[in-house]
């Protein structure tokens, strides 16, 4: 893939970038066997990016016993779990945040905004990823490397 070519939001194309991140962020790092599940569900997307059957999408990352999967679909017993209306987060998916804490700022407001009206809920245990560092400092730099490749 080329490091500049945008892909959309939680497509196969745009969690494949997740994917590849995540594995070289975490690199050779001793994960033990340590087990963690994250999981974004995202309502109301386009057509085009469901499953027959399904009315929403979704991605997740799922360590199994010090194994890292990113896939595409959604993970029922993740530790953290957020789900949003797609057209609510896609705005917030194509922003990068490193020096830009206007742009954070302005997308806490959105959240808690979302979230009053419904649009966004955060399920579970929002600390568990801290709990492994390796994984912990990947998804530090996730949302922005995410960001720079979404449409």
């Amino acid at each position: 893939m080329n490091e500049t070519t945008k892909y959309e939001f939680c497509s196969e194309e745009w969690v494949a970038i997740a994917r590849t991140y995540l594995v070289d962020a975490v690199g050779d790092a001793d994960l033990g066997d340590a087990s963690f599940g994250f999981c974004e569900e995202f309502t109301d997307p386009p057509t085009h990016l469901l499953e027959p059957g399904e009315s929403t999408t979704g991605w997740y990352v799922s360590l199994v016993r010090g194994e890292l999967h990113v896939e595409k679909g959604l993970l029922p017993d993740a530790d953290i779990r957020i789900t949003a209306d797609y057209a609510t987060v896609l705005p917030l998916a194509q922003i990068a945040f490193e020096d830009n804490p206007e742009a954070a700022a302005d997308a806490q407001k959105t959240v808690e905004a979302a979230t009053a009206d419904g649009k966004m809920r955060r399920e579970g245990d929002l600390t568990a990823v801290a709990k492994i560092p390796a994984l912990a400092g990947a998804f530090a730099k996730l949302h922005d490397t995410l960001a720079r490749r979404t449409l």
